[in-house]
C-alpha cells in the first residue's frame, strides 16, 4: 500500500508541476518534471512521518491520505512560484 501511495504522490507531483509551469508560464523540461517528481515524494515521506510522530503523541489520528498529496503538492507549486519570481527578478 506504500509503494501505491507513493507511485500516486509521484504521478499528482508530475501533473502539478506541469500544470503550474503553465499557469506561470515557465519553462518545464524532463529535469523539472523529475524534480517534481523526486520532491513530492520525498514531502509525502516526510508528511507522513509527522503524522505518524503526531498520532504517537496525540492518541489515534487519522488525517487521511488525501492530506498528504495536498502538503506534498503544496510544496511543488510553491518551488515553481518562487522559483518564477526569481527568474522575474532577474
Amino acid at each position: 500500500m506504500a509503494l501505491v501511495t507513493l507511485v500516486a504522490s509521484g504521478v499528482i507531483g508530475f501533473i502539478v508541476g506541469f500544470i503550474t509551469c503553465r499557469v506561470l508560464k515557465v519553462s518545464w523540461d524532463v529535469k523539472m518534471a523529475a524534480t517534481d517528481t523526486i520532491m513530492t515524494v520525498a514531502v509525502s515521506i516526510g508528511t507522513a512521518f509527522a503524522f505518524a510522530a503526531i498520532a504517537m503523541v496525540r492518541g489515534p489520528f487519522d488525517p487521511g491520505i488525501g492530506w498528504i498529496f495536498l502538503i506534498a503538492s503544496g510544496s511543488v507549486v510553491i518551488r515553481h512560484i518562487v522559483r518564477s519570481k526569481r527568474h522575474k527578478a532577474i
